[in-house]
């Protein structure tokens, strides 16, 4: 009797069988290892930049880790997993184009000072980003140990995943998991903040 291949032990199919089955950190370092080059080539192509096509790779996997139960079995693993790394790649530059427009190309505004009204909003903008640091800094330090090495690590520091893993003597997979979990775990307890923010971090994009 034949065999598909997609079915096989080692197959896409097959790891993301385990990763909805809950077997994240095997199916997840395995994924990593056969497709984590591809896809940072694949998005290097599209950003132009090292580092960047770095970031959205390791956030290509995070969004596996979270979002593998919107892959419908059967149909093309890999073409599903490029099409979200293409997302996460014009996500990126659009983010990286989001610059404020200069004064000078301000329209006048009557019967008021645009620069005082400029400074006004910048003034609260700030106070609200000071804020949030704040919080943010105290929600990092209450993390669980595990948790905030890695977050320090891969996030603070812009550590790769895997050399993260090298220092830490870890998976590659445990890594990922580690810090999608440390994020959730900021996101619950920032929520609050979000919302007042011009535009969240990097790490909750």
């Amino acid at each position: 009797m034949d065999v598909r291949e997609d079915t096989l032990p080692g197959s896409d199919e097959a790891l993301v069988a385990m990763l909805q089955s809950g077997e994240l950190e095997r199916a997840i370092t395995e994924l990593e290892a056969r497709y984590g080059k591809r896809i940072y080539h694949f998005v290097q192509g599209m950003v132009r930049d090292a580092h960047l096509a770095q970031d959205v790779t390791q956030e290509v996997f995070e969004k596996l880790l979270l979002k593998h139960d919107l892959y419908r079995p059967g149909t093309n693993f890999r073409a599903w997993l490029f099409e979200v790394a293409r997302n996460q790649a014009l996500s990126m530059l659009r983010s990286q184009n989001r610059l404020p427009r200069a004064v000078s190309s301000l329209p006048p505004a009557d019967g008021a000072d645009l620069l005082d009204s400029v400074s006004a909003r910048v003034s609260a903008d700030e106070l609200v980003e000071d804020e949030f640091m704040a919080a943010f800094h105290a929600a990092v330090a209450e993390l669980p140990e595990h948790y905030r090495t890695v977050f320090d690590l891969c996030v603070r520091e812009g550590c790769p995943y895997q050399d993260a893993g090298r220092r830490l003597g870890l998976p590659t997979g445990t890594v990922a998991i580690r810090i999608m979990r440390a994020r959730k775990r900021l996101f619950t307890a920032l929520q609050r903040h979000l919302g007042r923010l011009r535009r969240p971090p990097a790490c909750f994009q």
